[in-house]
């Protein structure tokens, strides 16, 4: 009988499959996921409450595609920093006993049999910081004053920024003009915070712009709003100016993969936003560090 089992790495048993179950298996395993998937979909068009959660999510978890994030949403949405069980163990880092797995999906390169390459999904399984013994980053604090943000998005900007005395709407404090590419932001804006909101929420519109055929405010608004609303949520400034609540209604009617491509447009533009930020402040950092070595 000890022939039809193995040992694992920790010291227990389990079956061994043949080729064939172990195929099965796999196949059953990714569709589960898939279904998982689905299922978070469809909890958050349904409901205000649970889109934002799902966006929050998001936002701690730039790095992970929407379906992933959408998964980690649905199996454990507070996540924060996301390993497999080796990834923590070279770590010195040990995984809570009783952990449950959270199941994401891993993109693997294949050949086809014409000799083109392609993209398959595995499923991973990984555990969250707060199911093992490591310890949690700290959340990001509320920035009061972020003004040095709103330089380093004006920045690293993709397209031309210029300051404007009116905008076409006279509350805002920005406008995206995509008819020039260019991003109009408000003289005289002393409110720092409103002043990244509304950067935010335009560098949205343009980000959104850059990767559609064509150009519409009205149907980019809620996606827009959702970018806004996430850079404000990574770097700890107020979101309340942003209705994250108001799906649009048509998206309850949509495919789950069509809701999953307009959640993934949502999540690029952020993504990419964020890592030029990022980025010039990881630079400006280091130059910090090699002029005080001088």
């Amino acid at each position: 009988m000890t022939n039809d089992f193995k040992a694992r790495k920790n010291g227990y048993r389990q079956p061994q499959r043949s080729p064939e179950e172990y195929k099965q298996f796999k196949k059953e395993e990714k569709e589960a996921v898939y279904q998982l998937v689905d299922s978070a979909v469809a909890n958050v068009v349904s409901s205000p409450t649970e889109f934002q959660k799902f966006l929050d999510t998001q936002a701690r978890m730039d790095r992970y595609s929407a379906a992933n994030a959408l998964l980690i949403y649905k199996q454990c949405p507070e996540a924060t920093q996301l390993k497999d069980f080796d990834g923590w163990r070279e770590e010195n880092v040990r995984i809570k006993k009783g952990a449950k797995s959270i199941s994401i999906l891993e993109p693997v390169d294949y050949t086809r049999s014409d000799g083109t390459q392609g993209i398959s999904y595995n499923v991973k399984k990984v555990f969250d910081v707060t199911q093992t013994n490591g310890r949690r980053k700290p959340a990001p604090t509320v920035n009061r004053d972020p003004r040095n943000l709103v330089t380093v998005m004006i920045n690293t900007s993709p397209v031309n920024c210029e300051s404007a005395e009116q905008l076409p709407n006279p509350d805002a404090v920005a406008y995206y003009d995509n008819s020039k590419d260019t991003l109009f932001i408000k003289k005289g804006v002393g409110d720092s915070v409103a002043l990244f909101q509304g950067v935010a929420l335009e560098l949205g519109y343009a980000e959104l712009s850059s990767r559609s055929e064509s150009f519409s405010r009205k149907d980019m608004s809620f996606q827009a709003v959702c970018v806004g609303y996430m850079l404000c949520k990574k770097y700890g400034v107020d979101t309340k100016s942003f209705a994250v609540d108001r799906v649009p209604a048509e998206w309850k009617d949509k495919e789950p993969k069509d809701v999953r491509a307009e959640l993934s447009k949502v999540r690029t533009a952020m993504s990419d936003i964020h890592s030029r930020i990022s980025d010039e402040l990881y630079r400006q950092q280091q130059e910090r560090t090699a002029d005080r070595a001088r």
